[in-house]
């Protein structure tokens, strides 16, 4: 459905004011509507309901570019394909906030070519850190177990592991990997981290480059972490001869990206017992076909890519969104700019 772009006795100069359009989903506006009105005679906000309804609820139209913020009211409504449009035809896409932090999406590196300013957010690193956290705690503590003896009422000990005696090792140390690193350090946890940057972290015991990883370092790991982004270099990095390498008894956990990683591979690792068990939050294909052997395999705990679904990712999102709205306005830097290269780099790699 068109926009209703203006409403009754609008005025030619209001409707000519020099704006940029912000295209913004209609649940979101209704959140934020109150801090976006002092930025009144710089934007024209520019709706879009589940409806596929768009509306200018301050009346003015933008001539300055567009402005769109692609945040979860957005992505995952059942308008998503009207707001796919809006940006795809925007003739000057001057800025798109993201609130992914990777570009491998299709739909992503499309628009990170096409729009002057791209924008992504880590804010999710906190959410997804204590899903990690979660599995970590239902694996070692036993949840499976203490599971069964309630559903058969059986008053018995079940005897589980510390968290904080475990050793990890997370490939891709970067948001993420950190926030995760953190939390288990705090527990007391032994942490291994890998990344190509140099640099030191207060959250790892140790770092390596992914060219230093041997398989004695992941033999070492009670568990080990994949967070890392989708590259030609780290594609089906979960290969069998990586799980081969790891201790049986282990975990392993993907919240990075389903092509990570073989899941062929992982499923018959897990058959032998090298690891003992994946949780799984990203498969290769998703919406994950109900015919895929991953649903039903007992060693195997999967989410939907769920790991960062939470009010506080969202709340956070906003803040990120407005105060990078504050610096767009007024030609200040933003906070996680993407440099027009690294689209074109991803777009080389998987051929979009």
């Amino acid at each position: 459905m068109r926009c209703l772009h203006w409403q009754k006795g609008h005025s030619k100069q209001a409707r000519e004011r020099d704006l940029y359009d912000l295209l913004i989903h209609e649940r979101t506006f209704s959140r934020l509507e109150a801090r976006l009105k002092p930025l009144a005679e710089q934007i024209a906000p520019h709706t879009l309901n589940d409806s596929s309804q768009f509306r200018r609820p301050w009346g003015g139209e933008g001539t300055k570019g567009v402005i769109a913020y692609g945040n979860t009211d957005a992505f995952f409504s059942t308008a998503v394909r009207d707001f796919v449009k809006e940006v795809y035809s925007a003739p000057r896409l001057a800025w798109f906030q993201s609130i992914a932090a990777g570009l491998d999406n299709e739909f992503l590196q499309k628009v990170g070519q096409k729009a002057e300013i791209y924008t992504v957010s880590h804010v999710q690193a906190h959410a997804i850190a204590e899903w990690v956290l979660w599995a970590a705690f239902d694996f070692f503590g036993e949840g499976a177990a203490r599971r069964r003896s309630q559903q058969d009422r059986k008053w018995q000990k079940v005897p589980f592991r510390e968290v904080g005696e475990t050793r990890w090792l997370i490939y891709g140390f970067g948001h993420i990997g950190e926030n995760a690193g953190r939390r288990l350090k705090a527990l007391g946890a032994h942490v291994t981290g890998v990344r190509r940057s140099s640099a030191v972290s207060p959250f790892a015991d140790h770092m390596l480059h992914p060219d230093q990883l041997t398989p004695e370092d992941i033999g070492l790991a009670d568990a080990v972490l994949f967070c890392c982004p989708l590259t030609a270099q780290t594609e089906n990095l979960g290969n069998a001869d990586f799980f081969a390498a790891m201790s049986p008894g282990s975990l392993f956990l993907n919240v990075g990206r389903g092509p990570l990683v073989d899941e062929d591979a992982l499923i018959a690792a897990l058959d032998q017992g090298r690891p003992a068990h994946a949780a799984l939050d990203v498969t290769r294909q998703e919406p994950l076909s109900p015919e895929s052997p991953l649903w039903g395999h007992p060693a195997i705990t999967l989410t939907a890519h769920t790991a960062p679904t939470t009010e506080g990712t969202d709340r956070r999102n906003d803040e990120q969104f407005l105060e990078n709205l504050s610096s767009f306005l007024t030609g200040k830097p933003l906070r996680h700019e993407v440099d027009a290269a690294a689209f074109k780099a991803q777009s080389s790699v998987f051929g979009t």
